[in-house]
């Protein structure tokens, strides 16, 4: 009896230690045991994170707590031990209990209908947004494109078919007028033959106009647009420098250049034509009505009362022609 008595007793003293150690439920343990082998896979046996691992399988899992419908708040015993291991290596906390296992996390709400929608769409809208900037500064900006690239056009013109020797070409000057105002002179061509004043008109479609009538028509298709009569355009140009320069109006002579993509439909003066018409224009002038000396004084002048090119001077030019326009319109 008493060898029985003994194993008892030994039994006892031995399992106390295993009852008395908090054991982690059936689901912890199964996550630490998921831990114990991905750290023998990525660190080896002998890692310290290997070796903390099993032993907190090995002391917490002798007899795991049964699952229940709702498991139980772990003990703070249980809660530091596991939260040790945990901070040894931040990848294996997707392995471990937090103090909320067992609560139900509360879902997240799902964004609304209209944030799901607009949200893909966002880069697209913006996108949008900005090419309809875009165009709507290109359409306000198209017509004095077309009047540079018009300009360019008949700049290489003049200096392909004129002598430089003979013919000096100033483009794009801007002259001031009596009342505050200006006037924008694309091409003045100085020679012994006369001073030519070129007005261009960068226009496609069908024009037609006389030399009495105030506007002249462009036809696109079955579209309709009016435009000033650039000779009566042009006069100003050519009285403005004549006033100026202190010359004879005579000396000045008016020249209007459409460029190819225009169809002159009706009878139209000699000094109203295409590029190579007017260059052709300007050479059959062979009578010399200016000096050397007086040339070279026009071209100087020119320089001196021509309005600074720039931003600040095309700003201005274009206020002052909105305001006329505005005045000629009935209140």
């Amino acid at each position: 009896m008493k060898w029985i008595l003994c194993l008892l007793v030994s039994a006892v003293l031995l399992s106390a230690p295993l009852y008395a150690t908090p054991q982690y439920t059936e689901a912890e343990c199964i996550l630490v045991k998921q831990q114990v082998a991905d750290y023998k896979r990525r660190l080896g046996n002998s890692s310290v994170y290997t070796i903390q691992s099993k032993a907190s399988f090995d002391k917490h899992c002798q007899n795991p707590i049964q699952q229940t419908a709702r498991l139980s708040e772990p003990q703070p015993s249980q809660l530091t031990d596991i939260q040790n291991v945990a901070t040894a290596n931040h990848v294996a906390n997707v392995f471990l209990p937090t103090k909320s296992v067992g609560l139900a996390a509360k879902p997240a709400e799902p964004p609304s209908v209209l944030t799901s929608m607009l949200k893909p769409m966002l880069p697209m809208l913006i996108l949008a947004f900005l090419g309809s900037l875009a165009l709507a500064y290109f359409k306000k900006k198209l017509p004095q494109i077309k009047g540079r690239m018009g300009e360019n056009l008949v700049i290489k013109a003049l200096e392909m078919h004129l002598d430089q020797d003979e013919y000096s070409i100033i483009n794009d000057v801007t002259l001031p007028l009596e009342d505050a105002g200006s006037t924008q002179v694309d091409h003045i061509v100085v020679s012994r033959f006369g001073i030519f004043v070129i007005e261009t008109k960068n226009m496609s479609g069908w024009i037609f106009g006389n030399e009495t009538q105030a506007k002249w028509t462009q036809t696109i298709h079955r579209s309709r647009h009016y435009f000033q009569n650039p000779l009566r355009q042009n006069y100003k140009h050519t009285k403005t420098l004549s006033d100026l320069l202190d010359l004879p109006h005579e000396l000045f002579h008016s020249v209007i250049v459409f460029t190819r993509n225009a169809e002159l439909k009706t009878k139209l003066p000699d000094n109203v034509g295409h590029l190579d018409e007017m260059a052709s224009y300007i050479k059959a002038f062979s009578e010399e009505t200016v000096t050397y000396k007086l040339k070279l004084r026009v071209i100087k002048h020119i320089e001196v009362v021509k309005l600074k090119q720039g931003r600040k001077t095309n700003k201005q030019h274009v206020d002052y022609l909105n305001k006329k326009q505005s005045d000629r319109m009935p209140s």
